[in-house]
């Protein structure tokens, strides 16, 4: 069992990351990070050094990924965020989840317009991908009562 628990809370205020012994009797809260900007998802990645990662997304300076590696102690912008090329004419809108991928640095990323990103380094860089991002009818595809699908991706069956 571990030795503490530590918990992000993503809020339109920024992320909020509490820590706690492991009794969880009582929690030490620090942040906001990003503050004054929305974050609508935010990772606990375990995979090797543990890191956390959180969207940051802001309409008027664009979509951002903090990253900690100090266990949200202080984070930093990647060194880019997903983005859709020029000649696409989407423009993201917001970043619903990051996800672990199957190697240590991969990453995965849905995003509003409904579209898929995927990191193989950690978040620093982002590439699209074409299957789900370009597929006939996802220029048309809006939320349900669920959501809209991009909000959660399945990491297990990747």
């Amino acid at each position: 069992m571990a030795d503490r628990i530590l918990l992000c809370i993503g809020t339109k205020k920024g992320l909020f990351v509490a820590e706690s012994p492991k009794a969880r009797r009582r929690f030490t809260l620090r942040g906001p990070f990003g503050a004054g900007v929305a974050v609508y998802s935010a990772l606990i990645d375990t995979r090797g050094t543990p890191r956390i990662y959180a969207s940051s997304c802001n309409a008027f300076f664009g979509m951002k990924v903090l990253r900690s590696t100090d266990l949200g102690k202080k984070f930093k912008e990647t060194k880019s965020a997903p983005a859709f090329p020029k000649e696409d004419g989407r423009a993201l809108a917001n970043i619903w989840s990051i996800e672990p991928g199957a190697d240590r640095k991969d990453l995965w990323c849905g995003v509003e317009p409904a579209a898929l990103f995927r990191s193989g380094d950690g978040g620093d860089s982002w590439e699209m991908v074409p299957g789900i991002s370009n597929h006939e009818h996802a220029r048309k595809w809006q939320p349900g009562n669920g959501g809209l699908c991009m909000h959660t991706i399945p990491t297990r069956f990747t």
